[in-house]
Parts: structure tokens; sequence; C-alpha cells
């Protein structure tokens, strides 16, 4: 029985080829659309679901409730502390530093020359501990036991290729930042790209351990602490004996009321944005992933509208065929599941051509989102499953209705041709369908002007200095001595405007934080502030303003402090001025010096961030970046310029420049991406919509096909019968504008929600969307509306 269903459905659909093409690429667009979703959703809740501890790792992150701001790092003695205090009860406790991007050098060997590489990748530096906590892949060799010991490295399968293309890797030696000569245990696959620890070097810990801070007064995200947490350990309570341990141990060297620690599960490190870490993927949160879901579920219901309108208006087509049946003896039943298989049919054809377009898609989504999305259609059980259960829900929605308004004919109606607009199964149904379908476009739209507005305000808001023109190279470890004569060989060409030394660029993600005293305090202040170590000239190469006082001079010894405006409020001064001579100590008072500036507040993050106080001073140590102002209209020269300088300073090191204004661009990378999706959905929700559209005004120029012919007789033009269609059609863009609207005002208004500096939702973007929707909708409606105005009035009332 089942045979002759989906032969008679075979022959009806090629019967009705525009018909079915126009269906199938309708559910196909729907259903890639699906797919491709399913697929980053998969993903994106896989992340570090591997580990076999996973629902026991925490990591330890701090919190300042005064400020609401939050960072994933912990204080340098803290991991080693608590493993000597058995009472916390943690199983394991490991802590990892990590670093984005090495100078790494392949040393001579006999006559060949040595070689030079620079890995932008995360790097991380790793307790033999890491191995109780985390299950990674490290080789075959068992390494734990040698990364108790210093300068030891695992390379990923992709760099011990690049270094030693075609060699046994294992105990070569690499030179990491011309500092450390690190020997290779072992090689590892390359780490997942569903991971928080996107590592492509594992180092010892050892080997800077001696480096780094013993105090309590340093914080910096790219220092984090995890612990395994026993079956029968409370959350709440480890919290609790973690900070009753800190304030014990740490004592005076940070605020008392000012820090919290809390644990943070494995699980929510990748959709939690709140404790973004320096070597972390990017987070995305759980209301994002809700929101494609919801996204792929209304393109797919979308599509399903638009089968359901060209369906029922290819129904009174097939009004005899109807009528043919019944009176052969065909039961309502026999015809339902006759129209479903026709449905089943174009269903599978239209995920057939889906999972085609998902493998072709696929890369280029893998690109704009930087993921690494496999699709192995029969390797991924749960894929499987998705395709099945939506090929039967799509075809039951889908279906359903047409089946039933197609069974519901009676025989001697159906077989005059006499069937009307509410024996047809009511206009208003399909009048509810369109509005839907295009409430849906236009929420899309509003939202795409939206973001697009949003991320033109990114781009052109003043930062409270001058980004423009300035180029930044890192620097490799050990600066100081070399900066004057650097300096000032770098300027002897007139395409270098300015140079400048610092720790890191006026808005940059390396953010570090530390306590300090004020006015020669017993005690430190109540909040951390940001540190930002900088050269004189810093603050006329980024055109900072000076609210009071000036730079500090160069040159000399006695350590000067310039603040920002914020930093001034929080001490609690009335007027720039009045900071004017204060005395400030970092940390632990090694830097310390009266304060000679206050400049206005410049955002030193993503504007998703608000402005936090910040106190600038000198440490040639600490310098990591040169900024260069540059003449554009030299732009060749002055990279010339900079390179062959380097090379004569730094022969062992790569040079690697970057353009500030471009990297600050990265801040919104996120951003960009879900505009561009926004757009993709936007443009496949229109089309679909269209076509729902067109199905409808092929239904009405259908069941007015005399009318059309007695108004044409009767003298009326063109223009009259296109108005006559259209007409009805606005007043149903115009119900799904002003459904529309405060839908796409409640997602934006939740989404701007994220950002401390953001646009105001005015009318411009909503009167945009609904006059794009209006046209889109009136030149759809009119090639329709036009053919059948076109046709010849004769032909429109012979007999049938």
């Amino acid at each position: 029985m089942f045979k002759i269903y989906f032969l008679t459905a075979i022959r009806s659909l090629v019967r009705n080829k525009s018909y079915s093409i126009l269906n199938i690429a309708g559910l196909a667009l729907g259903i890639t659309c699906s797919i491709l979703l399913f697929l980053v959703i998969q993903y994106q809740l896989s992340y570090d679901g591997f580990h076999t501890k996973a629902d026991r790792i925490y990591r330890l992150v701090v919190s300042f409730p005064e400020t609401n701001f939050n960072t994933p790092a912990s204080h340098f003695p803290l991991a080693a502390n608590m493993r000597s205090n058995s009472n916390l009860g943690f199983e394991e406790v490991t802590q990892i530093k990590g670093d984005v991007g090495a100078q790494i050098n392949i040393p001579a060997k006999g006559t060949a020359t040595g070689k030079k590489f620079l890995v932008e990748e995360n790097i991380g530096f790793i307790e033999p501990s890491f191995f109780n906590v985390f299950n990674f892949n490290t080789g075959a060799v068992d390494v734990k036991s040698q990364f108790s010991e210093p300068n030891v490295v695992i390379l990923t399968q992709t760099l011990a290729d690049k270094f030693f293309p075609g060699e046994n890797v294992v105990g070569k030696v690499i030179r990491y930042n011309n500092q450390y000569n690190l020997k290779v245990v072992s090689v590892m696959p390359d780490m997942p790209g569903n991971t928080e620890f996107p590592f492509v070097m594992l180092v010892s810990y050892e080997t800077i351990r001696k480096t780094l801070p013993t105090d309590w007064g340093n914080l910096s995200s790219d220092h984090q602490t995890f612990v395994v947490l026993p079956e029968k350990l409370p959350v709440a309570a480890a919290e609790t004996n973690v900070n009753q341990f800190v304030r014990k141990h740490a004592q005076s060297e940070i605020p008392e009321k000012g820090i919290l620690y809390s644990l943070q599960p494995l699980e929510d490190i990748h959709y939690n944005p709140n404790f973004y870490g320096a070597f972390a993927q990017t987070p995305i949160t759980k209301e994002l992933i809700w929101a494609m879901a919801i996204v792929g579920i209304v393109l797919l219901l979308t599509a399903c509208i638009n089968f359901i309108n060209l369906a029922t208006a290819q129904a009174i087509r097939r009004a005899k065929e109807v009528g043919v049946r019944k009176v052969m003896g065909s039961s309502r039943t026999q015809l339902v599941v006759q129209f479903l298989c026709e449905t089943l049919l174009i269903v599978l054809c239209a995920t057939f051509l889906s999972v085609i377009l998902t493998e072709l898609a696929l890369p280029y989504l893998n690109t704009l989102l930087d993921l690494q999305i496999t699709f192995s259609l029969f390797d991924d059980k749960v894929l499987l499953l998705f395709l099945l259960v939506q090929t039967i829900l799509v075809t039951l929605f889908a279906g359903f209705y047409p089946a039933f308004v197609l069974s519901s004919f009676q025989p001697i109606t159906a077989l005059r041709s006499r069937m009307s607009v509410q024996r047809f199964g009511g206009i208003s149904l399909r009048q509810v369908l369109v509005v839907m379908q295009f409430t849906i476009c236009q929420v899309l739209i509003i939202c795409t002007l939206l973001v697009n507005e949003q991320m033109n305000f990114f781009r052109n808001k003043s930062l409270g200095f001058n980004k423009e023109a300035v180029i930044t190279v890192f620097l490799p470890q050990s600066t100081g001595d070399k900066i004057q004569p650097l300096r000032q060989e770098l300027l002897s060409n007139p395409a270098i405007r300015e140079i400048s030394f610092a720790s890191d660029a006026p808005s940059s993600g390396n953010i570090s934080y530390g306590n300090f005293f004020y006015n020669h305090a017993a005690k430190d202040a109540d909040f951390q502030t940001h540190k930002k170590f900088v050269d004189p000239y810093y603050f006329s190469l980024f055109d900072m303003k000076f609210l009071a006082g000036k730079a500090y001079p160069n040159g000399d010894s006695i350590h000067y402090m310039v603040i920002n405006d914020t930093m001034r409020r929080k001490l609690g001064l009335k007027t720039p001025e009045d900071a004017i001579g204060k005395h400030l100590s970092l940390g632990d008072r090694r830097f310390a010096g009266s304060i000679v500036g206050v400049v206005a507040d410049f955002h030193q993050a993503s504007l998703a961030s608000p402005i936090e106080p910040i106190i600038m001073t000198k440490n040639p140590e600490a310098y990591s970046v040169i900024s260069a102002k540059i003449d554009m209209t030299q732009q060749k020269e002055a990279l010339q310029h900079l390179e062959k300088v380097w090379e004569k300073v730094y022969p062992d090191d790569v040079f690697n420049y970057k353009y500030l204004d471009e990297s600050i661009a990265e801040f919104y990378e996120d951003e960009a991406r879900q505009n561009t999706l926004f757009k993709v959905f936007s443009l496949i929700a229109i089309f679909i919509g269209c076509l729902g559209l067109y199905g409808l005004v092929a239904f009405m120029a259908a069941q007015r096909t005399k009318e059309v012919g007695i108004r044409k007789v009767l003298g009326a033009s063109v223009f009259n019968i296109t108005v006559l269609f259209s007409k009805e059609f606005i007043k149903l863009v115009l119900i799904a504008f002003v459904i529309a609207v405060p839908i796409a005002y409640y997602l934006m208004n939740l989404w701007l929600q994220d950002f401390t500096y953001r646009i105001s939702l005015g009318y411009s973007a909503f009167l945009l969307a609904g006059v794009a929707t209006l046209t889109i909708a009136l030149l759809t409606m009119s090639t329709q509306a036009i053919k059948a105005a076109l046709t010849n009035p004769v032909i429109s009332l012979k007999s049938e």
C-alpha cells in the first residue's frame, strides 16, 4: 500500500515541478540552518566534557564586590599553601600559568644554521598535578614525573612538524624567549578545539617558578588555580574554607573586605564571560546558545509555514483528483496518509539536499565562528537521531494541515471545481501564517540593523586616546638596557614620528591588578587597581588629555605616578588638582612616588567593561611593547625601518607587529560574527517568507481568475488589479511589523545590557526594517499580481 502511496506521490511531484522545486528549496534552506545550528550548539555544549573528573573540577576565581569586577586569577602563593594544608579537603590542587605567544629558537647544529619561529598560540606552564586533574593525551611517554623538573616541554604534533620536519623530536632542545633551553620529552596530538586549555606547548611550571611573585599583592588573569573536590565536600563549605585560609595567610597584603574567592565549575567556564581568562577560549553564554536554538527552530518553522501556504495554494488544482478518489472509494484516512506521504517525500528530498548544503557551508561557518566542527553524518548518532526526529516533526507539522484540507473536500463540489475560500479551510489561518513569517523576518532585520549600529558605535566611539597610525611590536623578555639606544635609532627615520615603551597599550587584553598604599598609610586601600608601566612619551604618543599636572620626566630614577580620573574619584578627591602631590605605593612598596598628573578616563578594554581605576609609572624591566606612531603616507618605509632596526638589535627574534586599531577591533570579534550570522539568517528568512507569500498570491490568483477577467472587461487596468491583490497583504505586513517591534525591542535591549557603553534604541532601525520588508513583499506580490492582470479575459471567463 505504501509503495502505491509513494509512487503516486512521485508522479504528483513530477507533474507539478515548479511547486515541488519551491517547496524543496524552502524546506532545504530551513533544514540546513537547523542542522548547522545544531552542530554549533552540540559543539559548544561539549567543552571539556571528556575529562573523567569534569563534574568535580573547579577553578578558583576572585571577585571584587565593591567594584563588581571578576577575574579568573588566583594569587601566586595560593596553590602551594593550599597543598600544604590538608584541612581544606581538596583531592587535587594544580596551578597553570599561561603565556600568549613566544619566540622559539632552534639552536644551530653542525654546519646548519639556527632557525627561529614565532608561536602566537597559547602556551601553558603546568605542574605534575595537572595530569591528575585533566585527561589530555600527552603522547606515548609517561611525562608526569619529568614535569617536577625545570626546562622540559611537550609539543603538539603540529609544532613538532614545524620545528623539526621529518625528525624524531623527543630529546631535542628548543630555546624559549631566549631565556630557557627546553628539552622535548614528548609529542602530543593537537589539543581538541572544544577545550578551555588550547595549549600548543606544555612547559614545566618549575621552569618559571622563581621568576613569579611570591607575595599576595598581585593578580594576573593568566595565572589560575584548579582543584578537584571530593564527592562529599559541598561547594559552599569549600569556598568558606578557602576564604578563611586566604585571610589567614595573606594577612595585610590584600584588602580585608574587597576580595572574595569562589569556586567556578569547569563546566561553567565556557559559558560565563564574567570570568574570562587570558588563555581560555572566547566564552559563549547559555542565553546565546538558547538564542541559536530558537533561531534554528524559527527558520525551520518559517520553512514549514512556506510549505503549508504553497501546498494549500495548489490544493484547488487537485480538487478534482480528490473528488475522483473519493468517488472510487478512498476514505479520508487514506487521503490523509497519501498527502502525508507526499510531504514526507518532499521532506526527505529537502533533507538530502540540506546534508549536501551543510557539507558545503560548514567550512565557511567554521572560519566565521573560529570553530573546529566536523560533519560525519553516519558516525554521529546524536545527529542522526536529530535528523530522524526533525524529519518526522516537519512532515507532521508541514503536512497535516494541507492533508486535512485536501481530504475534507466533498466529491460533488470538488468535481464541479466550486471550492470556496471558506470551504478551503479559511483564509484566516493563512493570514496568520503570513503574519508569523513576516514577524520573524522583521525581528531578524531589526536585530541585524541594531547589532550593526552597535558595531559602528564600537568603531567610532572615542576611547580617550588616539589609536590611529599606531603600530605595536612585542619585545623580547630582557629589554631594559636597550631601550634608549633603540628609541634613538627608531626615531632616526622621519617615517617614525614617536616611540614609546610600555607594559601594554592603553586598551589591551593584558590586565594586571594589584593592591596599593595611599598617602603613606600603614594599611593598603580597600580596593585594587590596574597597573601599567609606561615611559613618559606614552601620554603624548596616544594624545592623552591631562586634567591636572603633566607627564613625569624622563631619565629620573625617582618614581612618579600618573592616575586616571576614575582613580581620583575612588580616592575621594574632589578635583584633579587635589590629587597632585599625593603619595602612592604599589604592592610591596617597591614602586612608590607622588602623583604628578591626572589623565582623562580612557578605555582599558572592551566597551563591554567599565573604566577601572589605574596607576601608571615607569619600570623599564616590565616594558614588553613598543608603540610606534608612524606617518601613514610613508607606511612602507616605516615598517621597513622598524624591521631593519629590529634585526640589528634582536637578531635572534622574529619581528612581529600589529596595528593598534586592529588589535582593538579583536575585542568585538564575537559581536562581528553575530552580526554576520544575523545578516545571513535574515536573508534566508526573507527568502523563505517570500516563497510563502508567492504561494499565497498564487492561490488567490487561482481563486479569483474569473473575477480578474470580469474586472478587465469592465475596464480595470493592470495597476488596479495589482493594487487589488496587494492591499490585503500590505495589511498583513503592517500587522507583522506592529508585532515585531516590541519583540525586537525586548531582545535587543536584553542583548545590549551586556555592554557598559551602548547605543540607545532609536526608531530609525525599526522603521527601516518595516520599509524594507514592505518593499520586498510588494515586489514579490507584484510578480504574481501582474501575471494575473495580464491574462487574457477571454481565457479567464471560459467555462470549465
